[in-house]
């Protein structure tokens, strides 16, 4: 009876551990964020009125305590934050008003060529690889520019529009990038036709028109990732030097093999779809990815980080099936022993 008062203790301070005490510990270090949004647009509207919110109810708060430059910081902190939410709305109305429906392949191809997008990215599918090595990239631009031709297939035509109408509101990288401090790729402000807009979905037609119809997950890797990132679990190497990578990111992106494994598919979802709403101030802009590439990249990553997954959790419910049976032996051997002693 006693051994059972002891294991009936153990199994009440485990549960009220496993199912109290560390998910409010979790929550506290790890607030709840909303679910990956593919409208990229609303999610960055929504991402910056709730910035706004925590920083008035921030200001509000530093109002009691009388002191006069916490207030004026904490207004400041409001007014970027006002700022922010009222650049982004502007910029996602102006991007819902580019018809992509109405965008020419055929246009979207000398428009391409004529804005200069070729200098710097290559177009392999449609025998247009890039004019300079990649050693010369790292060093022009601080990263190699990606390869465009599977653009039009892995990434939402929405983001594409708006990566080339401003990059840097784009990618979320406002706050790393300025007039003083450009971002390398500039903003389109056409290439001599009478609407830049229309341009804007004729070149994004194009990139759709010549992108495969299917792209495998180590592609999609490679694309959207590989500039920056290793995963040598898999021998891929980032295809950036990683000197002018340091010195462009601020210090050298992460090998990805076990990511998978120290933060999760569900962190890496969200993160892969706003890296500021995760990890704010962050040098890793938005990656863009519709939501089928998306699963593609964190399915690669399972696939290479914890690739023994299924036999690692089968593995686990064995073990406690063996120490279940084994408990129940050694308890009938010790009533056993006891009962002879008695």
């Amino acid at each position: 009876m006693r051994e059972l008062k002891i294991f009936i203790i153990v199994v009440i301070l485990t549960g009220v551990t496993y199912w109290g005490i560390e998910p409010y510990a979790h929550n506290v270090m790890h607030p709840h964020v909303g679910a990956a949004d593919y409208d990229f647009g609303a999610e960055d509207i929504n991402q910056a009125k709730s910035v706004v919110e925590a920083r008035q109810k921030a200001f509000d708060a530093t109002k009691t305590l009388n002191d006069e430059k916490k207030v004026a910081g904490a207004q400041k902190d409001l007014e970027e934050a006002q700022k922010t939410l009222e650049d982004y709305t502007a910029f996602w109305n102006d991007i819902k008003a580019i018809n992509l429906a109405k965008g020419d392949a055929t246009k979207g191809a000398e428009t391409f060529a004529n804005a200069g997008c070729a200098g710097c990215h290559g177009v392999e599918a449609a025998g247009m690889p890039t004019a300079m090595s990649a050693a010369e990239l790292s060093e022009a631009y601080g990263v190699v520019p990606p390869d465009l031709s599977s653009a039009g297939a892995i990434y939402d035509e929405h983001f594409l529009a708006a990566l080339i109408k401003d990059p840097t509101k784009a990618l979320k990288l406002t706050h790393k990038f300025n007039d003083e401090h450009p971002y390398p790729m500039p903003p389109f402000f056409g290439a001599g036709g009478e609407d830049p807009n229309a341009e804007i979905a004729d070149i994004v037609a194009y990139l759709k028109s010549i992108a495969p119809k299917e792209v495998s997950d180590e592609q999609v890797f490679r694309d959207a990732c590989q500039r920056c990132h290793d995963m040598k679990y898999e021998n891929k190497y980032t295809l950036t030097n990683r000197v002018n990578l340091a010195a462009y990111m601020g210090s050298n992106p992460p090998d990805l093999s076990m990511m998978i494994r120290s933060k999760g598919d569900d962190y890496l979802h969200k993160f892969i779809n706003d890296t500021q709403k995760m990890l704010p101030g962050t040098s890793m802009p938005r990656v863009g990815l519709n939501k089928a590439s998306e699963d593609e990249v964190v399915a690669y990553m399972a696939k290479a980080g914890d690739a023994k997954k299924a036999e690692r959790e089968s593995l686990g419910i064995n073990a406690m099936i063996y120490f279940l049976i084994f408990g129940i032996f050694g308890w009938l051997w010790k009533r056993k022993v006891w009962s002879e002693l008695h």
